[in-house]
């Protein structure tokens, strides 16, 4: 499939690198967010080249220090500064930044174009934003995006092994926090809410069934009709484990009963992934 958007192979020509693999998520019913890293052992790699210009923004977090580098913004050199690993920045696509690669660099890039601002503002019940107030020269110290990325990062080591659940959770999560935290919004402190026993007994039962990670938090929220963030957060509370980590370890359980029992690996995969998975779901032995 064609790539329509500032993620993967656009931003792989746009910094010069070998590779930039990415994902994409499929939350949303008429947009994309995609995540991408890119890494450069290279120093004095020169000018990246103009990013087509589009109703969008990147989000980028440095998972190592970057020392020097420079940027333009529509042709002007702007103020830039250290960037320490963790540091987040914010690119907005409709100014045509270009960067000069000083230093080595590795970072993840998410790709929010604007109807998946909106739809993500609209789900969370956040207002409506247009710009971030960030100095992306500069950048800032960001936590839970370093968190996010650093959660994300091992579904780049193993592709064949990541799930829909994760890069979903990842990616709204990271969208929503950038909306809260440099879109001006002022928000109230949401007050998270455990999850009934129906409905966490409702989420368990559809991860069970789709132990391949074939399943998309959206699809997964509206089963309980929450937001798909709100869905992360009550389950965590409720769980005392995200939505990831509950289905890792219930997907571990499984392969090791079914090994004791005597099945071979393959089988084991194709059992997990096809339509014996719903039965195995019901099986408490």
């Amino acid at each position: 499939m064609k790539e329509n958007g500032a993620y993967g192979e656009t931003l792989r020509r746009t910094f010069k690198t070998d590779t930039a693999p990415s994902f994409v998520a499929r939350t949303l019913k008429n947009a994309k967010v995609a995540v991408t890293e890119i890494r450069c052992d290279k120093e004095d790699t020169g000018l990246t080249e103009p990013i087509p210009v589009e109703d969008a923004f990147l989000v980028t977090i440095q998972l190592r220090d970057v020392h020097s580098h420079g940027l333009f913004i529509d042709g002007r050199r702007v103020q830039t500064d250290f960037l320490p690993a963790g540091t987040a920045n914010i690119y907005d696509l409709r100014s045509s930044p270009v960067a000069d690669s000083i230093s080595t660099f590795h970072h993840l890039s998410f790709y929010l174009p604007r109807e998946a601002l909106l739809e993500v503002a609209e789900r969370e019940g956040l207002p409506d934003v247009d710009s971030f107030d960030h100095y992306p020269g500069l950048g800032v110290k960001d936590v839970i995006l370093h968190n996010l990325a650093r959660a994300i990062l091992p579904c780049f080591r193993a592709p064949r092994d990541s799930n829909r659940l994760l890069v979903d959770h990842v990616s709204i999560a990271a969208t929503a926090h950038a909306i809260k935290t440099y879109a001006g919004c002022r928000i109230g402190t949401t007050t998270i809410q455990r999850l009934s026993r129906g409905q966490e007994a409702r989420t368990k039962d559809r991860i069970a069934e789709h132990l391949d990670g074939d399943l998309s938090l959206s699809e997964l929220s509206t089963e309980v009709s929450m937001s798909p963030l709100d869905l992360a957060a009550s389950f965590e509370l409720s769980a005392g484990m995200t939505i990831h980590q509950w289905r890792a370890n219930l997907r571990a359980e499984r392969i090791r009963r079914l090994i004791v029992r005597g099945y071979d690996l393959q089988t084991i995969d194709r059992m997990l992934a096809g339509w014996e998975s719903h039965r195995l779901s019901n099986d408490h032995e």
